[in-house]
Protein backbone atom coordinates (compact mmCIF):
# COMPACT_ATOMS: atom_id res chain seq x y z
CA UNK A 1 0.00 0.00 0.00
CA UNK A 2 1.51 3.49 -0.65
CA UNK A 3 -0.05 6.80 0.07
CA UNK A 4 1.10 10.20 -0.41
CA UNK A 5 -0.95 11.89 2.11
CA UNK A 6 -1.28 11.19 6.17
CA UNK A 7 -1.70 7.01 6.98
CA UNK A 8 -2.62 5.52 10.06
CA UNK A 9 -2.51 1.58 10.77
CA UNK A 10 -3.95 -0.15 13.73
CA UNK A 11 -3.23 -3.30 14.75
CA UNK A 12 -5.77 -4.46 17.74
CA UNK A 13 -3.92 -7.69 18.70
CA UNK A 14 -0.73 -5.85 19.51
CA UNK A 15 -1.38 -2.29 19.89
CA UNK A 16 0.41 -1.15 17.46
CA UNK A 17 0.15 2.12 15.57
CA UNK A 18 1.77 3.98 13.07
CA UNK A 19 1.26 7.74 12.21
CA UNK A 20 2.90 8.66 8.58
CA UNK A 21 3.16 12.41 7.30
CA UNK A 22 5.13 11.29 4.09
CA UNK A 23 4.73 8.94 1.25
CA UNK A 24 5.28 5.37 2.22
CA UNK A 25 4.86 1.74 1.45
CA UNK A 26 3.27 -0.86 3.97
CA UNK A 27 4.74 -4.73 3.31
CA UNK A 28 3.59 -7.39 5.12
CA UNK A 29 5.61 -10.65 5.36
CA UNK A 30 4.91 -14.25 5.43
CA UNK A 31 7.12 -16.60 7.99
CA UNK A 32 8.94 -19.60 6.94
CA UNK A 33 8.18 -21.87 10.45
CA UNK A 34 9.36 -25.31 9.18
CA UNK A 35 12.31 -25.39 6.88
CA UNK A 36 16.12 -26.52 8.29
CA UNK A 37 18.64 -24.03 7.04
CA UNK A 38 21.61 -22.68 7.95
CA UNK A 39 22.59 -19.86 10.25
CA UNK A 40 25.94 -18.81 11.71
CA UNK A 41 26.54 -19.73 15.65
CA UNK A 42 23.60 -21.96 16.01
CA UNK A 43 22.21 -25.18 15.44
CA UNK A 44 23.35 -28.68 16.23
CA UNK A 45 27.20 -29.53 16.38
CA UNK A 46 29.38 -32.12 15.65
CA UNK A 47 32.74 -32.90 17.86
CA UNK A 48 36.12 -32.90 16.30
CA UNK A 49 38.71 -33.80 18.88
CA UNK A 50 42.55 -35.18 18.78
CA UNK A 51 45.41 -35.89 21.40
CA UNK A 52 48.03 -33.32 19.82
CA UNK A 53 51.23 -33.25 18.96
CA UNK A 54 53.99 -32.16 17.18
CA UNK A 55 53.90 -34.55 14.48
CA UNK A 56 49.81 -34.50 14.32
CA UNK A 57 48.89 -31.04 15.21
CA UNK A 58 45.60 -30.61 13.57
CA UNK A 59 42.19 -31.56 14.62
CA UNK A 60 39.58 -29.64 11.91
CA UNK A 61 42.32 -29.98 9.04
CA UNK A 62 41.32 -33.40 7.37
CA UNK A 63 38.24 -34.23 9.09
CA UNK A 64 36.04 -31.33 7.49
CA UNK A 65 35.28 -31.18 3.60
CA UNK A 66 33.32 -29.07 1.70
CA UNK A 67 30.20 -31.13 2.01
CA UNK A 68 30.36 -31.29 6.33
CA UNK A 69 27.90 -28.92 7.14
CA UNK A 70 25.38 -30.22 4.74
CA UNK A 71 23.94 -33.24 7.09
CA UNK A 72 22.38 -31.25 9.56
CA UNK A 73 22.16 -28.13 8.01
CA UNK A 74 25.64 -27.54 11.01
CA UNK A 75 27.09 -24.00 11.01
CA UNK A 76 28.84 -25.15 13.95
CA UNK A 77 32.03 -27.46 14.78
CA UNK A 78 32.49 -28.47 18.49
CA UNK A 79 36.32 -28.71 18.31
CA UNK A 80 38.46 -29.94 21.67
CA UNK A 81 42.50 -30.13 21.47
CA UNK A 82 43.85 -32.71 24.07
CA UNK A 83 47.28 -31.32 25.30
CA UNK A 84 47.68 -34.62 27.01
CA UNK A 85 51.39 -34.24 25.71
CA UNK A 86 52.18 -31.08 27.27
CA UNK A 87 51.21 -31.12 30.71
CA UNK A 88 54.47 -29.89 31.82
CA UNK A 89 56.00 -28.08 28.86
CA UNK A 90 55.38 -25.34 26.28
CA UNK A 91 53.47 -26.01 23.22
CA UNK A 92 55.41 -26.50 20.17
CA UNK A 93 55.39 -24.25 16.90
CA UNK A 94 53.64 -26.90 15.22
CA UNK A 95 50.67 -27.00 17.37
CA UNK A 96 49.65 -23.46 17.58
CA UNK A 97 50.73 -23.75 13.83
CA UNK A 98 48.09 -26.26 13.65
CA UNK A 99 45.68 -24.23 15.20
CA UNK A 100 45.47 -21.99 12.85
CA UNK A 101 45.49 -24.49 10.32
CA UNK A 102 42.71 -25.79 11.55
CA UNK A 103 40.78 -22.47 11.63
CA UNK A 104 41.26 -21.50 8.34
CA UNK A 105 39.52 -24.82 7.18
CA UNK A 106 36.71 -23.11 9.56
CA UNK A 107 36.45 -20.23 7.76
CA UNK A 108 37.00 -21.45 3.87
CA UNK A 109 34.01 -23.62 4.64
CA UNK A 110 32.17 -21.04 6.03
CA UNK A 111 31.74 -22.67 9.76
CA UNK A 112 32.72 -21.76 13.53
CA UNK A 113 33.39 -23.19 16.01
CA UNK A 114 32.63 -24.39 20.00
CA UNK A 115 36.18 -24.25 21.28
CA UNK A 116 37.56 -26.17 24.20
CA UNK A 117 41.37 -27.17 25.51
CA UNK A 118 41.91 -29.81 27.90
CA UNK A 119 44.84 -32.40 29.08
CA UNK A 120 43.01 -35.87 29.73
CA UNK A 121 39.71 -37.51 27.83
CA UNK A 122 39.16 -40.15 30.27
CA UNK A 123 37.28 -40.31 33.83
CA UNK A 124 40.01 -42.42 35.09
CA UNK A 125 42.87 -40.18 34.18
CA UNK A 126 42.23 -37.39 36.32
CA UNK A 127 46.19 -35.94 35.93
CA UNK A 128 45.53 -32.52 34.20
CA UNK A 129 47.78 -29.83 34.10
CA UNK A 130 49.38 -27.39 37.04
CA UNK A 131 47.60 -23.68 37.01
CA UNK A 132 51.22 -22.59 36.42
CA UNK A 133 50.91 -24.33 33.16
CA UNK A 134 47.37 -23.25 32.43
CA UNK A 135 48.51 -20.05 32.39
CA UNK A 136 51.77 -20.42 29.80
CA UNK A 137 49.65 -21.83 27.24
CA UNK A 138 46.86 -19.33 27.31
CA UNK A 139 49.51 -16.89 27.25
CA UNK A 140 50.89 -19.00 24.05
CA UNK A 141 47.36 -19.54 22.53
CA UNK A 142 46.55 -15.31 23.18
CA UNK A 143 47.62 -14.28 19.74
CA UNK A 144 46.37 -17.17 17.94
CA UNK A 145 43.00 -16.71 19.66
CA UNK A 146 42.89 -13.44 18.64
CA UNK A 147 43.85 -13.46 15.31
CA UNK A 148 40.50 -16.27 14.71
CA UNK A 149 38.54 -14.59 16.84
CA UNK A 150 36.23 -14.24 13.79
CA UNK A 151 35.70 -18.21 13.56
CA UNK A 152 35.24 -18.95 17.18
CA UNK A 153 31.74 -18.54 18.21
CA UNK A 154 31.97 -18.91 22.34
CA UNK A 155 35.44 -20.55 24.03
CA UNK A 156 34.34 -23.23 27.00
CA UNK A 157 36.37 -22.80 29.48
CA UNK A 158 38.17 -26.08 29.66
CA UNK A 159 41.39 -26.84 30.86
CA UNK A 160 40.64 -28.30 34.22
CA UNK A 161 39.56 -32.05 34.89
CA UNK A 162 38.63 -34.90 32.04
CA UNK A 163 37.41 -33.30 29.28
CA UNK A 164 37.74 -30.34 30.61
CA UNK A 165 35.07 -30.24 32.13
CA UNK A 166 35.85 -29.14 35.67
CA UNK A 167 34.99 -32.28 37.41
CA UNK A 168 37.39 -35.20 37.51
CA UNK A 169 40.65 -33.69 38.58
CA UNK A 170 43.88 -34.42 40.30
CA UNK A 171 45.09 -30.41 40.83
CA UNK A 172 42.11 -28.42 41.38
CA UNK A 173 40.62 -29.97 44.78
CA UNK A 174 37.49 -32.12 45.85
CA UNK A 175 35.72 -33.03 42.77
CA UNK A 176 32.27 -31.46 43.94
CA UNK A 177 34.08 -27.90 44.43
CA UNK A 178 32.97 -25.22 43.00
CA UNK A 179 35.52 -22.79 43.47
CA UNK A 180 39.37 -22.76 45.16
CA UNK A 181 42.73 -20.69 45.20
CA UNK A 182 43.82 -22.94 42.26
CA UNK A 183 40.15 -22.95 40.04
CA UNK A 184 39.96 -19.09 40.51
CA UNK A 185 43.98 -18.64 39.20
CA UNK A 186 42.77 -20.22 35.95
CA UNK A 187 39.96 -18.33 35.55
CA UNK A 188 41.62 -15.39 36.16
CA UNK A 189 44.14 -16.17 33.35
CA UNK A 190 40.93 -16.81 31.07
CA UNK A 191 39.64 -13.84 31.14
CA UNK A 192 43.31 -12.05 30.85
CA UNK A 193 44.00 -14.25 27.29
CA UNK A 194 40.26 -14.96 25.79
CA UNK A 195 39.23 -12.48 23.15
CA UNK A 196 37.11 -9.76 25.16
CA UNK A 197 33.79 -9.95 22.69
CA UNK A 198 34.16 -14.07 22.93
CA UNK A 199 32.09 -15.63 25.71
CA UNK A 200 33.60 -17.63 28.17
CA UNK A 201 31.32 -21.09 29.31
CA UNK A 202 31.73 -23.21 32.69
CA UNK A 203 30.55 -26.42 32.93
CA UNK A 204 28.56 -25.19 36.05
CA UNK A 205 26.86 -21.91 36.89
CA UNK A 206 27.60 -21.95 41.06
CA UNK A 207 31.51 -21.51 39.50
CA UNK A 208 30.38 -18.27 37.72
CA UNK A 209 28.38 -16.96 41.17
CA UNK A 210 31.16 -18.51 43.72
CA UNK A 211 34.02 -16.50 41.27
CA UNK A 212 32.14 -13.25 41.60
CA UNK A 213 30.47 -13.65 44.16
CA UNK A 214 27.28 -12.64 43.27
CA UNK A 215 23.84 -14.98 43.15
CA UNK A 216 22.02 -12.27 41.20
CA UNK A 217 21.46 -13.30 37.20
CA UNK A 218 22.93 -11.06 34.73
CA UNK A 219 20.39 -8.45 33.48
CA UNK A 220 19.63 -6.58 30.61
CA UNK A 221 21.07 -3.31 32.21
CA UNK A 222 25.10 -4.90 32.40
CA UNK A 223 24.70 -7.34 29.51
CA UNK A 224 26.86 -7.67 26.52
CA UNK A 225 28.53 -4.46 28.14
CA UNK A 226 31.93 -6.63 28.80
CA UNK A 227 32.26 -6.67 32.76
CA UNK A 228 33.68 -10.00 33.94
CA UNK A 229 29.60 -11.17 35.13
CA UNK A 230 28.75 -10.02 31.01
CA UNK A 231 31.12 -12.28 29.75
CA UNK A 232 30.47 -15.54 31.60
CA UNK A 233 28.49 -18.15 31.32
CA UNK A 234 27.77 -22.01 31.14
CA UNK A 235 27.22 -25.07 29.06
CA UNK A 236 25.80 -28.23 29.94
CA UNK A 237 27.08 -31.34 29.14
CA UNK A 238 24.77 -33.65 31.07
CA UNK A 239 21.61 -32.46 29.31
CA UNK A 240 18.14 -34.11 30.70
CA UNK A 241 20.39 -36.45 32.87
CA UNK A 242 18.83 -37.00 36.76
CA UNK A 243 20.48 -35.33 39.32
CA UNK A 244 19.79 -31.91 38.44
CA UNK A 245 21.37 -32.98 34.96
CA UNK A 246 24.71 -34.30 36.75
CA UNK A 247 25.02 -31.15 38.96
CA UNK A 248 24.78 -28.58 36.32
CA UNK A 249 21.64 -27.25 38.55
CA UNK A 250 22.93 -28.24 41.94
CA UNK A 251 23.63 -25.85 44.92
CA UNK A 252 25.46 -26.55 48.23
CA UNK A 253 22.10 -28.39 49.53
CA UNK A 254 19.94 -30.02 46.77
CA UNK A 255 21.04 -31.69 43.93
CA UNK A 256 18.27 -29.72 41.66
CA UNK A 257 17.82 -26.62 42.37
CA UNK A 258 15.38 -24.25 41.27
CA UNK A 259 16.69 -21.00 42.56
CA UNK A 260 19.95 -22.32 40.08
CA UNK A 261 17.56 -23.29 37.00
CA UNK A 262 15.79 -20.14 37.53
CA UNK A 263 19.26 -17.85 37.12
CA UNK A 264 20.35 -19.79 34.29
CA UNK A 265 17.15 -19.53 32.61
CA UNK A 266 17.29 -15.70 33.21
CA UNK A 267 21.28 -15.70 32.58
CA UNK A 268 20.86 -17.00 29.48
CA UNK A 269 18.89 -14.40 27.19
CA UNK A 270 21.94 -12.50 27.40
CA UNK A 271 24.95 -15.27 27.43
CA UNK A 272 25.03 -18.72 25.78
CA UNK A 273 23.96 -21.91 26.47
CA UNK A 274 24.25 -25.50 25.49
CA UNK A 275 25.93 -28.59 25.05
CA UNK A 276 25.14 -32.23 24.90
CA UNK A 277 23.41 -35.00 26.18
CA UNK A 278 25.42 -37.54 28.01
CA UNK A 279 21.93 -39.84 29.05
CA UNK A 280 23.15 -43.60 27.74
CA UNK A 281 20.40 -45.57 29.69
CA UNK A 282 17.75 -46.60 27.40
CA UNK A 283 15.16 -46.56 30.51
CA UNK A 284 15.85 -43.16 31.16
CA UNK A 285 16.57 -41.76 26.98
CA UNK A 286 12.89 -43.03 26.75
CA UNK A 287 11.21 -41.01 29.79
CA UNK A 288 12.99 -37.87 29.10
CA UNK A 289 14.03 -37.42 25.29
CA UNK A 290 10.99 -35.42 24.83
CA UNK A 291 11.73 -33.16 27.42
CA UNK A 292 14.75 -31.54 24.98
CA UNK A 293 11.92 -29.08 23.58
CA UNK A 294 10.68 -27.37 26.70
CA UNK A 295 14.11 -27.53 28.39
CA UNK A 296 16.11 -25.75 25.65
CA UNK A 297 13.32 -23.07 24.87
CA UNK A 298 13.57 -22.41 29.02
CA UNK A 299 17.53 -22.53 29.14
CA UNK A 300 17.93 -20.52 25.33
CA UNK A 301 19.77 -22.98 23.92
CA UNK A 302 21.55 -21.93 20.72
CA UNK A 303 23.69 -25.13 20.34
CA UNK A 304 23.87 -29.16 20.83
CA UNK A 305 25.94 -31.93 20.02
CA UNK A 306 24.20 -33.85 17.44
CA UNK A 307 25.53 -37.14 17.92
CA UNK A 308 26.56 -38.26 21.93
CA UNK A 309 24.34 -39.92 23.28
CA UNK A 310 22.53 -41.70 20.71
CA UNK A 311 20.15 -42.95 22.98
CA UNK A 312 18.86 -39.84 23.22
CA UNK A 313 19.48 -37.78 19.64
CA UNK A 314 18.48 -41.09 18.07
CA UNK A 315 14.95 -40.91 19.33
CA UNK A 316 15.37 -37.38 18.23
CA UNK A 317 15.82 -38.10 15.11
CA UNK A 318 13.53 -41.27 15.13
CA UNK A 319 10.46 -39.48 16.21
CA UNK A 320 11.07 -36.34 14.21
CA UNK A 321 12.03 -33.99 16.96
CA UNK A 322 15.20 -33.43 15.57
CA UNK A 323 14.02 -31.23 12.97
CA UNK A 324 11.98 -29.06 15.06
CA UNK A 325 14.96 -28.48 17.49
CA UNK A 326 16.86 -28.10 14.56
CA UNK A 327 14.63 -25.25 13.72
CA UNK A 328 14.00 -23.59 16.68
CA UNK A 329 17.36 -23.86 18.39
CA UNK A 330 19.18 -20.67 18.78
CA UNK A 331 17.75 -17.62 16.61
CA UNK A 332 15.26 -17.72 14.48
CA UNK A 333 14.24 -13.97 13.49
CA UNK A 334 11.18 -13.54 11.03
CA UNK A 335 9.99 -10.27 9.85
CA UNK A 336 5.88 -9.84 10.36
CA UNK A 337 5.66 -6.33 8.78
CA UNK A 338 7.82 -3.28 7.27
CA UNK A 339 6.72 0.64 6.82
CA UNK A 340 9.65 2.30 4.59
CA UNK A 341 9.29 6.08 3.02
CA UNK A 342 8.94 4.93 -1.28
CA UNK A 343 10.53 8.59 -2.31
CA UNK A 344 13.78 10.34 -0.74
CA UNK A 345 16.05 13.10 -1.80
CA UNK A 346 19.56 12.58 -2.20
CA UNK A 347 20.87 13.93 1.25
CA UNK A 348 17.79 13.58 2.47
CA UNK A 349 16.34 11.35 5.19
CA UNK A 350 14.13 8.32 4.82
CA UNK A 351 12.33 6.22 7.48
CA UNK A 352 12.83 2.85 7.92
CA UNK A 353 10.28 0.47 10.26
CA UNK A 354 10.16 -3.35 10.68
CA UNK A 355 8.68 -5.73 12.72
CA UNK A 356 10.54 -8.72 13.56
CA UNK A 357 9.57 -11.85 15.94
CA UNK A 358 12.15 -14.55 17.07
CA UNK A 359 10.87 -17.41 17.05
CA UNK A 360 14.19 -19.71 18.28
CA UNK A 361 14.71 -20.14 21.88
CA UNK A 362 17.74 -17.72 22.01
CA UNK A 363 18.94 -14.50 20.48
CA UNK A 364 21.82 -13.76 18.62
CA UNK A 365 24.73 -13.27 21.04
CA UNK A 366 27.88 -11.64 19.65
CA UNK A 367 27.73 -8.64 18.10
CA UNK A 368 26.82 -8.60 14.51
CA UNK A 369 25.64 -5.21 12.46
CA UNK A 370 22.44 -4.56 10.88
CA UNK A 371 22.55 -2.91 7.54
CA UNK A 372 19.56 -1.59 5.07
CA UNK A 373 21.12 -2.12 1.39
CA UNK A 374 19.81 0.52 -0.72
CA UNK A 375 20.62 -1.32 -4.19
CA UNK A 376 20.01 0.26 -7.85
CA UNK A 377 21.18 -0.91 -11.06
CA UNK A 378 24.30 1.33 -11.12
CA UNK A 379 24.99 1.74 -7.37
CA UNK A 380 24.44 0.28 -4.30
CA UNK A 381 24.41 1.66 -0.55
CA UNK A 382 24.48 -0.02 2.86
CA UNK A 383 23.68 2.59 5.66
CA UNK A 384 24.12 0.83 8.93
CA UNK A 385 21.56 0.98 11.58
CA UNK A 386 21.36 1.24 14.92
CA UNK A 387 19.49 -2.09 15.80
CA UNK A 388 21.22 -4.62 17.84
CA UNK A 389 19.71 -8.16 17.11
CA UNK A 390 21.25 -9.30 20.41
CA UNK A 391 18.39 -7.57 22.12
CA UNK A 392 15.65 -9.23 19.88
CA UNK A 393 14.71 -11.54 22.33
CA UNK A 394 13.01 -15.32 21.76
CA UNK A 395 10.07 -17.52 22.21
CA UNK A 396 7.71 -15.32 20.10
CA UNK A 397 9.09 -11.95 21.14
CA UNK A 398 8.47 -8.96 18.69
CA UNK A 399 11.23 -6.30 18.49
CA UNK A 400 11.67 -3.41 16.24
CA UNK A 401 14.12 -1.77 13.73
CA UNK A 402 12.26 2.16 14.02
CA UNK A 403 14.91 4.32 12.49
CA UNK A 404 15.29 7.48 10.40
CA UNK A 405 18.46 7.03 8.12
CA UNK A 406 20.29 9.93 5.92
CA UNK A 407 20.99 9.01 2.16
CA UNK A 408 24.59 10.29 0.61
CA UNK A 409 24.44 13.22 -0.82
CA UNK A 410 26.22 11.66 -4.16
CA UNK A 411 23.38 9.12 -4.53
CA UNK A 412 22.34 9.12 -8.40
CA UNK A 413 18.54 9.82 -8.78
CA UNK A 414 16.56 6.11 -9.80
CA UNK A 415 14.82 3.48 -8.16
CA UNK A 416 16.27 1.39 -5.58
CA UNK A 417 15.43 -1.96 -4.01
CA UNK A 418 15.65 -2.30 -0.75
CA UNK A 419 17.04 -5.42 1.36
CA UNK A 420 18.82 -6.24 4.92
CA UNK A 421 21.86 -7.13 5.50
CA UNK A 422 23.07 -8.88 8.86
CA UNK A 423 26.62 -9.77 7.87
CA UNK A 424 29.33 -10.87 10.70
CA UNK A 425 30.83 -8.18 12.42
CA UNK A 426 34.81 -9.14 11.26
CA UNK A 427 36.20 -7.35 8.34
CA UNK A 428 37.71 -11.07 7.37
CA UNK A 429 33.76 -12.76 6.72
CA UNK A 430 32.19 -9.81 6.74
CA UNK A 431 31.14 -10.14 2.53
CA UNK A 432 31.25 -13.76 3.12
CA UNK A 433 27.57 -14.47 2.52
CA UNK A 434 27.33 -18.16 4.94
CA UNK A 435 28.16 -15.73 7.69
CA UNK A 436 24.90 -13.36 6.91
CA UNK A 437 21.73 -13.99 8.65
CA UNK A 438 18.88 -15.34 6.83
CA UNK A 439 15.77 -14.28 7.77
CA UNK A 440 12.91 -17.15 8.01
CA UNK A 441 10.80 -15.24 5.60
CA UNK A 442 9.35 -16.90 2.04
CA UNK A 443 11.13 -15.46 -1.14
CA UNK A 444 13.44 -13.43 0.79
CA UNK A 445 16.56 -14.78 1.05
CA UNK A 446 19.76 -14.55 -1.51
CA UNK A 447 22.39 -16.88 -0.76
CA UNK A 448 24.52 -15.52 -3.34
CA UNK A 449 24.74 -11.99 -1.86
CA UNK A 450 23.83 -12.92 2.01
CA UNK A 451 20.68 -10.15 1.61
CA UNK A 452 17.04 -10.39 2.86
CA UNK A 453 14.74 -8.70 0.19
CA UNK A 454 12.68 -6.34 2.06
CA UNK A 455 10.42 -6.31 -0.90
CA UNK A 456 10.43 -2.89 -1.11
CA UNK A 457 11.23 0.05 -3.83
CA UNK A 458 12.87 3.49 -2.99
CA UNK A 459 12.11 6.20 -5.70
CA UNK A 460 15.48 8.89 -4.82
CA UNK A 461 14.52 12.32 -6.87
CA UNK A 462 15.43 16.01 -6.34
CA UNK A 463 12.60 16.55 -5.85
CA UNK A 464 11.12 14.59 -3.37
CA UNK A 465 10.60 15.70 0.22
CA UNK A 466 14.22 15.63 2.27
CA UNK A 467 11.61 15.37 5.70
CA UNK A 468 9.92 11.94 5.63
CA UNK A 469 8.28 12.97 8.82
CA UNK A 470 8.20 11.85 12.25
CA UNK A 471 8.81 7.82 12.96
CA UNK A 472 6.01 5.67 14.08
CA UNK A 473 4.77 4.44 17.19
CA UNK A 474 5.73 1.00 17.63
CA UNK A 475 4.68 -1.28 20.31
CA UNK A 476 6.18 -4.26 20.81
CA UNK A 477 5.81 -7.92 22.62
CA UNK A 478 8.28 -9.29 25.40
CA UNK A 479 8.35 -12.70 25.94
CA UNK A 480 8.35 -12.45 29.92
CA UNK A 481 5.70 -12.04 31.80
CA UNK A 482 5.54 -10.63 35.56
CA UNK A 483 2.69 -10.70 37.83
CA UNK A 484 1.23 -11.95 41.10
CA UNK A 485 2.30 -12.29 44.73
CA UNK A 486 4.44 -15.07 46.97
CA UNK A 487 2.56 -16.14 49.70
CA UNK A 488 3.60 -14.02 53.00
CA UNK A 489 6.46 -15.20 55.09
CA UNK A 490 8.01 -17.14 51.83
CA UNK A 491 11.53 -16.60 51.56
CA UNK A 492 12.25 -18.86 48.55
CA UNK A 493 11.40 -19.42 44.80
CA UNK A 494 8.57 -21.66 44.69
CA UNK A 495 7.08 -23.25 41.59
CA UNK A 496 3.12 -23.12 40.22
CA UNK A 497 1.50 -24.52 37.26
CA UNK A 498 -1.52 -22.75 35.77
CA UNK A 499 -3.22 -23.74 32.75
CA UNK A 500 -0.29 -26.21 31.77
CA UNK A 501 1.96 -23.37 31.96
CA UNK A 502 5.46 -23.47 34.97
CA UNK A 503 6.43 -20.31 36.31
CA UNK A 504 8.75 -19.29 39.36
CA UNK A 505 7.67 -17.08 42.18
CA UNK A 506 9.98 -14.94 43.61
CA UNK A 507 10.33 -14.06 47.31
CA UNK A 508 9.92 -10.48 46.11
CA UNK A 509 6.65 -11.27 44.58
CA UNK A 510 7.53 -11.38 40.76
CA UNK A 511 6.06 -14.19 38.99
CA UNK A 512 8.17 -15.43 35.70
CA UNK A 513 7.11 -17.23 32.65
CA UNK A 514 9.63 -20.32 32.28
CA UNK A 515 10.87 -19.86 29.20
Amino acid sequence: MTQSTKHLLFSISLLTVFVWTASAVTITYQADNTTVFLNPERGFTEELSRKVSADKPNVVKGGISSSWSKKDNKSLAMVLYNFYNYKSSDLPDEVLNGFDEDMQVLRDNGLKCVLRFAYTETQSDKKDATPQWVKRHLEQLKPHLESNADVIYVLEAGFIGSWGEWYYTTNYGNESQHMNSKRRQVIDCLLENVPKDRFLLFRYPMIKTEYLDDEAPLGAEEAFSGTVKARMGCHNDAFLNNYGNDGTYASDDKDDDPVVRQYVATETLYVPNGGETNVEKSSLAEKVYADALAEMRRYHWSFCGSSYATQVTGRWRQSGLFDTLNVHMGYRYNLLDGQFSDEAAPGGKMNVTVRVRNDGYAPIYNERPVYLVVKGQDSTVCIPLQADPRRWLPNGAVSAINEQVTLPDDIKEGTYHLYLWMPDKYESIRNDPRYAVRLANKDMWDATTGLNDLGAELTVSGSASSDPGDLPDVQTESSERVQNQVKEGESRPRKILENGILYIIMPNGKKYYCL
